[in-house]
């Protein structure tokens, strides 16, 4: 496309002079759509030597070099097209400033922009985007000033090939990892899924396809809520498709995957993820009512289904492109991809925090060089230590884009997870929740010292997630008195509940109650039953 309209741009305009080589220019345009390109070059230089001062064949000359890679080459022909033309030619300045930045020489860049946007009223095309290609250089120069630590190793063959491999997931208990992967299909190439479990030794095992969702056509950007219910996926072109590319929905294994019919538009509807808490579906859409091209929507989950979506907002999203969400187990740490957001180019990686579930986002940072280059970054995705990071890249592999992991700055990471809060994520509100390390001695209602690691788990949760209200329970098995063991599993409720007044967690967030035996999970016939009876829990009840 770029070719084509590169040459609407080339063909003459004015009346055919006679100190013009045009036989030998036509010749150089049919030999650089060819591929021909010395062929054309050899063309250029005899319209050049012909015309010194014909801007045409210097601006093709700079076109070839631009797509060989050899910038000042580039530059030098499209300084000599310029002037050759008129000195003064406003977007000529942009297009050299965009050819520098692009390649990451923001200097020269940014010393472009400037004489484009001198020439150029506040009103006119471009002015507003070589602004923020200007902003852009700045961030990016004092950036690579300032690196961040990076050190990226890529995930091995288990997992990449020589295939393309992005747009990774890993589950919310880190134990299933999912790629979207290039393979040949019935006519060219697809997207299907793999997946890979971790071994006893803690390595993932090679990836396996998923058959229960890959088809002929193309599948993409998955994502599985956090208690396992949910699977959401993209595909695109369906008989059954709305739009472009549509969101779809599969409830097991067992069960077809269906369109998302209350989410998805006639729009491009993608790469969805679900909040940790699976109260909402964070996804990217071209739809109408955004704020740019692309927008990260949310669709709010309820009993009815999926709630008609909402845009995400103007702190989020740009005028221009924002992808690829990841809401890390935490709650409270978004990771996304924008190039509407001041960065080095292409589409940087961006992290936006908020205190607790109930405010609303704050400002994107972006996450800093060399994480971010003047390349395209994105789909990012952050483990539930809130420390191991995994994307995408082509720098180096198996393939053409392999899985990399790599640890996030400190000043990016997300909160560390405990396997307690991931076990409340999972839950539905009013479902128990048991808390497994929280040991008292035989008939005594004081807590273990063991108790406190993880009911300082329970204490970080419910500081993140302020509009939560629990009932602590207490239960024991059927031996002794009932009234005794009623007496008992209420002090047991009590001795929590004053831990986590101690601590700062205020007494209207919590109640207790004590059931003694009457709520047995299995039978108490065994000791191996009664033991798993003998549990102090919560519900969420707000």
């Amino acid at each position: 496309m770029r070719k084509i309209l590169f040459l609407l741009l080339i063909i003459p305009t004015l009346v055919f002079s006679q100190k013009k080589d045009y036989t030998s220019y036509d010749k150089a345009v049919s030999y650089f759509n060819k591929g021909e390109v010395e062929k054309a070059k050899k063309n250029i230089e005899k319209c050049i030597q012909k015309n010194v001062d014909w801007e045409k064949p210097y601006q093709l000359l700079g076109k070839i070099y631009e797509e060989e890679g050899d910038i000042e080459s580039a530059v030098e022909n499209y300084y000599l097209g310029f002037e050759h033309k008129n000195p003064t030619d406003q977007l000529w300045w942009k297009k050299i400033g965009e050819l520098y930045f692009e390649n990451g020489m923001y200097p020269d860049a940014m010393y472009h922009f400037k004489k484009f946007v001198a020439f150029q009223s506040k009103e006119a095309a471009f002015y507003k985007k070589a602004i923020k290609h200007i902003q852009d250089c700045m961030f990016a120069i004092s950036a690579m000033q300032n690196p961040v630590a990076f050190s990226p190793e890529n995930m091995g063959e288990n997992i990449n090939s020589e295939m393309a491999e992005y747009l990774p997931f890993i589950s919310a208990d880190g134990k299933q990892f999912v790629i979207t992967r290039k393979v040949e299909g019935e006519i060219d190439l697809q997207e299907d899924f793999f997946y890979s479990q971790k071994d006893e030794s803690n390595n993932w095992q090679k990836v396996k396809k998923m058959s229960s969702i890959n088809s002929p056509f193309n599948e993409g950007a998955i994502s599985i809520s956090a208690d396992g219910r949910f699977l959401v996926f993209t595909a695109c072109n369906r008989a059954d498709s709305k739009g472009s590319c549509d969101l779809y929905l599969q409830l097991s294994e067992k069960e077809k995957a269906f369109n998302l019919e209350s989410i998805n538009s006639k729009s491009w509807d993608t790469q969805g993820c679900f909040s940790p808490d699976g109260k909402y579906l964070y996804f990217v859409s071209n739809r109408p009512g955004g704020y740019g091209a692309k927008d990260i929507w949310i669709s709010e989950i309820g009993e009815n289904g999926f709630g008609k979506p909402f845009n995400a907002g103007p702190i989020i999203n740009t005028e221009y492109n924002e992808m690829s969400p990841f809401l890390h187990a935490d709650n409270l740490t978004l990771y996304f991809a924008s190039d509407g957001h001041i960065g080095l180019g292409g589409f940087d990686l961006f992290v936006s925090r908020r205190r607790d579930v109930s405010q609303d986002w704050g400002t994107p940072e972006n996450m800093g060089y060399p994480i971010n280059t003047h390349k395209v970054e994105n789909s990012l995705i952050v483990g539930t230590n809130g420390k191991t990071a995994y994307y995408a890249s082509d720098k180096g592999g198996y393939g053409l884009e392999d899985i990399f992991w790599f640890d996030l700055p400190k000043e990016k990471q997300a909160n560390e997870i405990s396997d307690l809060e991931l076990e409340i994520i999972t839950q539905k509100q009013g479902e128990e929740v048991i808390l497994r390390n929280v040991q008292f001695s035989h008939n005594s209602f004081t807590l273990n010292e063991n108790s406190f690691i993880e009911l300082n788990s329970l204490i970080t949760y419910l500081k993140k997630n302020t509009q939560i209200k629990i009932q602590i329970e207490g239960h024991t098995d059927n031996v002794g008195e009932e009234k005794e063991n009623q007496i008992l599993s209420e002090n047991r409720a009590i001795a929590v509940y004053n831990y986590l007044t101690q601590n700062n967690i205020t007494e209207n967030r919590l109640s207790y109650k004590g059931f003694g035996e009457q709520k047995p999970l299995v039978p108490n016939e065994t000791e191996k039953g009664r033991k798993v009876n003998r549990r102090t829990s919560f519900k969420i009840i707000q």
